[in-house]
């Protein structure tokens, strides 16, 4: 205790004006915050103007190579597995009417690129309860088809993972 009380008194107060500075600054500025309340604020009230869109419920069959490197070998017996998910679009108001025209014109060709991704995706990224690079994967899509920011987020629900 000697030794703490000594060192505190060998310090000159310049020394001690400089470390309450620090600390000070440290308390006022504190560690960065990865959204501030303004900014959550305003996605909030973005998101109210989203409108959901249901895109349908799909049950989609996938070969599982034991080697991830490598694709299935239809010659001999692989695992598979089925991946169930409700499927929904947010889509800001403004963009509605378009992207409801593109779905009811090309909803096929979505629904392919849908059963495509997924076929191509590994066993990790099917159990990823998120599926976030299928869903990184649609986003790039619809982007090239529709048009950037057409469509805000995709949402999976209700999604399980059957292995046989």
């Amino acid at each position: 205790m000697q030794a703490a009380f000594h060192w505190t008194n060998s310090i000159d107060q310049k020394a001690w004006a400089l470390l309450l500075i620090l600390l000070g600054s440290i308390a006022i500025f504190g560690c960065e915050k990865s959204a501030s309340a303004d900014e959550e604020l305003l996605l909030s009230l973005e998101k109210r103007d989203w409108v959901e869109i249901d895109l349908g419920y799909f049950t989609i069959t996938v070969l599982i190579a034991d080697d991830p490197s490598r694709h299935p070998d239809f010659d001999t017996y692989q695992e598979s597995v089925a991946l169930h998910y409700q499927l929904h679009c947010l889509v800001a108001k403004e963009h509605e009417q378009r992207v409801r025209t593109y779905l009811e014109e090309r909803k096929g060709e979505l629904s392919d690129e849908i059963i495509r991704t997924c076929r191509h995706a590994n066993l990790i990224d099917l159990a990823d309860p998120e599926l976030q690079l299928i869903r990184s994967q649609l986003r790039d899509y619809t982007e090239e088809t529709i048009g950037r920011g057409a469509i805000k987020r995709f949402v999976f629900s209700d999604v399980t993972l059957e292995r046989f």
